[in-house]
């Protein structure tokens, strides 16, 4: 793939490329090259989390307390797990981020949709308005 030098400024690079691409890589890997696109995030991915991440959530269920935050909690399995050395600490902290993508995810979606609504109920109103308006000139 062409490139370009890296700028002095900065020290980071620039995207030359101009046309979208997936390359498979040696290890059986894909990359995808998507000009323009500077992250790619997690929408629904709930489901799949809790694939990849079974073990974590089956040791969330043996925790003291059901609304654990798995930080300084007595009796939390998570903690006990890291501690023990039976959770590795990177697999635990790339759970905590995508677990927390999805729920700011989630959080914008819920604003967008009461946006919509509130949208929606504007029209609704000023639609309602122009009608008794209109009534009103045309009754009297």
């Amino acid at each position: 793939m062409a490139t370009q030098d890296v700028r002095a400024a900065d020290s980071r690079g620039r995207h030359t490329t101009s046309h979208r691409q997936l390359i498979l890589l040696p290890g059986g890997g894909l990359l995808l090259d998507t000009p323009g696109i500077r992250e790619v995030g997690l929408i629904d991915a709930d489901e799949g989390l809790s694939t990849v991440f079974d073990n974590i959530e089956q040791l969330a269920r043996n925790c003291r307390f059901r609304d654990c935050g798995h930080t300084t909690e007595p009796g939390c399995a998570v903690r006990g797990a890291l501690d023990e050395g039976l959770l590795d600490a990177d697999r635990w902290a790339h759970f905590q981020k995508l677990s927390g993508e999805l729920a700011a995810f989630g959080l914008t979606k819920d604003r967008i949709a009461q946006e919509v609504e509130r949208r929606r109920v504007a029209a609704l109103q000023r639609g309602y308005r122009a009608t008794k308006k209109h009534l009103r000139d045309t009754c009297c």
